[in-house]
């Protein structure tokens, strides 16, 4: 397989808890390794408690979640700890709306989550969106699971919904206020080297 396939980009880094969390531009170009990561996700070990329900809600979000990473139209974002694949974001920004359109992100072995990983990918999108000239950020959050909650907490308004999801929005100078309290939490650095990546080798496939 040629290396033309593998385009990711390392675009920040931070030292959470010890531990590495590094941010990864996606474009369609890295098909080939998101596909491979899909299927090496095994969510019944990482998760060795799920329930069957919420294994079909969770594996639903995390396939969505990858496949729109993917998608030409999106920002994609891939979220690792220590080497780990951990999490993953797809974003789609008009003139004034940024709309978040899946987040997800999984343990980096059984049981063990990555600190901070889904606040991580939030700080690194609300600093893209701040270099915007967009008014809003806009999301569906899920009712299963702390997904409201875990968005109030960043900042995030309920606008209404539905038996399955709440349409959640913040307001550009809340994302200054949330954006300065995840800056103290997790101080993102900016990679000064954006080259293209091969994936493959960089990242630990096996989870």
């Amino acid at each position: 397989m040629n290396n033309i396939n593998f385009k990711g980009i390392n675009i920040s880094n931070a030292n959470v808890l010890s531990h590495k969390m590094s941010i990864y531009k996606l474009t369609e170009k890295d098909k080939p390794f998101i596909k491979q990561l899909s299927e090496k996700i095994d969510l019944r070990k990482l998760f060795p408690d799920i329930t069957p329900d919420d294994f079909k809600i969770y594996d639903f979000f995390l396939k969505r979640g990858l496949n729109n990473a993917m998608d030409k139209n999106k920002d994609g974002l891939l979220l690792a700890c220590d080497g780990i694949p951990c999490g993953i974001m797809a974003n789609k920004t008009s003139k004034s709306t940024q709309v978040v359109n899946y987040i997800c992100t999984w343990p980096i072995k059984s049981g063990v989550k990555a600190p901070f990983g889904a606040q991580t990918l939030f700080a690194q999108m609300f600093g893209n969106f701040l270099k915007s000239g967009a008014n809003f950020i806009e999301l569906n959050a899920t009712r299963f699971g702390s997904a409201i909650s875990k968005y109030r907490h960043l900042g995030f308004k309920s606008y209404g919904g539905d038996n399955y999801t709440e349409i959640m929005r913040i307001k550009r100078c809340e994302v200054i206020q949330s954006y300065e309290k995840l800056r103290n939490k997790i101080n993102l650095q900016p990679c000064k080297d954006n080259t293209d990546l091969d994936l493959f080798k960089v990242l630990k496939l096996n989870h």
